[in-house]
């Protein structure tokens, strides 16, 4: 150490560091030297460690134990089925355990529910309850009694303004409906609790809720789509949801096809020009009728369906069935789903939604058409044949002339009093008609002369100064007929265009579409402002769509020569 004259020197070290260089430290655990050409695995330990001693080996056997995880375990299964529905092939319901059930029996959920399934009470005030996973432990007694009320007011068909967490616990209450209940009723009250309550009693998240609820309830017992059941459902609500295909259930479609045309056409009939209040009734029956009359003919359903699925094919998915309902189903508990998927048909449906808009016009005698891509042509004959049948075409009236008339007016039983008799044309009898008519002239003058000198002297007193009559205003001049002058008004008032009508005679579709993505619009657009254009001017329509194109009418082809 050093001295005590420094008293910082009692920090310093360095006297003591060492300056020896550090050994390396050799390990004292040996590798074999050989080299590995290839790893084998087994699955028995012994003979793993065997090989791994042998140095001579060049094959190294490692020992993997088998694994136990849920993705390699077989799939015991509860119930598999076929539905009638043509898009969904095949439902598996299935548990990664031997032995499971769908339901948990000793669950606590399940024994309350059990206790109060058959429990009525007398009229109960309201009481606020809300939990967003409600249960029964959750109710306090006010609570229940009100819920009890309330839930025997319902199975009578009367739904009172409730908090959404009752309405919830219900739908739980009737998704737990197991072996030996009526799981039909329970189908059919899922769906009016749906169908009861608007978006302002029952939020729209909820009901999302209570219809997943539906469609696994459904799916785990092979029961069919309540489609029938859910008319004017909410459309983010009905086919908005995880399986869509299984509200499309095209095997009902025949009794329930405004669901299958709201879901699966991308052509909204409704939107039409041609729809209105008064033609509302002709296209609702008109295109029902149609996709009804498709689906009754079992080559032309076959048509559509097959086509589907020997091009698509078939997909699949598996879920826990009510995800959100926690401790009512067992977790080991799946569905597996292999179904034909809804977006592969629904171009079918809307060329069908679109040619049946066709003969809905044809039968309300309008001449102008919509384009249609294509349509199967057994689809197109079934379609042909209920139009024949129910609403077959009528003679073209141009609706939007100003001056239209009706085609045939009302006759009265008392307008046929006043009606000349008819008889054949003699000159003979118009001479003596006319001398009778002289005579009673004669007879009359006679009788009334006197008042009738009276009543003219007096009229002429009374007249100061006769006024002088007003010059008639000066006719318009008639609008030219010349065939030159119209055409040329014609183009004038379209401007740009005028050129879409040159293409009307003779071109292709495809030629009159590219025309009107050069001026950012469709060729239907461009024909109906032709068309109004004409209208404007002389009073009719020239153009019109023969199904394969735009064409100009036959009666102004001489416009165009």
């Amino acid at each position: 150490m050093s001295n005590g004259n420094n008293r910082d020197d009692f920090w310093d070290l360095s006297e003591y560091k060492s300056t020896a260089r550090p050994r390396a430290v050799e390990s004292s655990r040996s590798f074999p030297s050989y080299r590995t050409s290839a790893v084998e695995i087994s699955d028995s330990k012994s003979v793993a460690e065997k090989k791994l001693i042998d140095e001579s080996e060049t094959v190294i056997t490692k020992f993997v134990p088998p694994h136990s995880g849920a993705s390699f375990s077989k799939k015991h299964v509860i119930l598999e089925y076929e539905p009638q529905n043509p898009l969904i092939k095949c439902v598996t319901v299935y548990s990664e355990r031997e032995g499971d059930q769908i339901f948990v029996s000793d669950n606590l959920f399940i024994r309350e529910r059990r206790a109060l399934l058959d429990r009525e009470v007398t009229f109960k005030e309201y009481v606020p309850f809300y939990s967003y996973a409600p249960r029964y432990s959750q109710l306090n007694k006010a609570q229940l009694n009100y819920y009890l009320w309330w839930r025997q007011n319902a199975r009578n068909g009367i739904f009172k303004k409730t908090d959404e967490s009752y309405v919830m616990l219900y739908a739980y209450e009737l998704a737990a409906t197991g072996e030996g209940e009526d799981k039909e009723a329970a189908v059919a009250m899922l769906c009016r609790l749906l169908c009861a309550f608007d978006g302002k009693e029952l939020n729209i998240a909820y009901k999302i809720m209570i219809r997943d609820i539906l469609v696994d309830f459904c799916l785990i017992h092979g029961l069919p789509s309540p489609i029938g059941q859910l008319q004017g459902l909410e459309r983010q609500v009905l086919f908005g949801s995880f399986l869509p295909e299984f509200f499309t259930d095209l095997s009902q479609a025949r009794e329930h096809c405004a669901p299958v045309i709201s879901s699966m056409s991308l052509y909204d009939y409704k939107r039409s020009k041609c729809y209105n209040d008064s033609t509302a009734d002709s296209f609702k029956c008109g295109v029902e009728g149609a996709l009804a009359s498709v689906m009754n003919n079992d080559e032309a359903f076959s048509s559509i369906t097959s086509f589907t699925r020997g091009v698509y094919g078939s997909v699949s998915q598996e879920r826990h069935p009510f995800n959100r309902m926690v401790n009512i189903v067992n977790k080991n508990i799946k569905i597996e789903i292999v179904y034909y998927s809804i977006d592969n048909i629904k171009s079918a449906i809307t060329d069908i939604v679109r040619y049946s808009e066709n003969k809905i016009r044809e039968h309300l005698g309008i001449r102008s058409k919509i384009n249609v891509l294509t349509v199967n042509p057994l689809a197109r004959a079934a379609i042909d044949a209920f139009f024949e049948n129910n609403m077959p075409p009528q003679r073209f009236v141009d609706r939007r002339r100003k001056d239209s008339r009706p085609q045939e007016e009302e006759v009265h039983e008392y307008d046929k009093l006043y009606e000349a008799p008819k008889a054949e044309i003699s000159p003979e009898r118009a001479l003596m008609i006319e001398r009778e008519s002289w005579e009673t002239t004669k007879k009359l003058t006679e009788a009334f002369a006197p008042e009738l000198e009276e009543a003219i002297s007096a009229i002429q007193e009374k007249t100061v100064q006769k006024e002088e009559p007003k010059p008639e205003a000066p006719m318009p001049a008639p609008q030219s007929s010349n065939p030159d002058s119209l055409y040329s008004q014609l183009c004038d008032n379209l401007g740009a265009i005028a050129g879409f009508v040159n293409l009307c005679k003779g071109s292709s579709l495809l030629e009159q579409r590219k025309f009107a993505s050069l001026h950012s619009t469709t060729a239907d657009e461009l024909a109906d402002k032709i068309n109004e254009s004409a209208v404007e001017l002389f009073g009719d329509i020239i153009l019109e769509n023969n199904g394969e194109a735009y064409t100009i009418i036959e009666d102004y082809l001489f416009l165009f020569n």
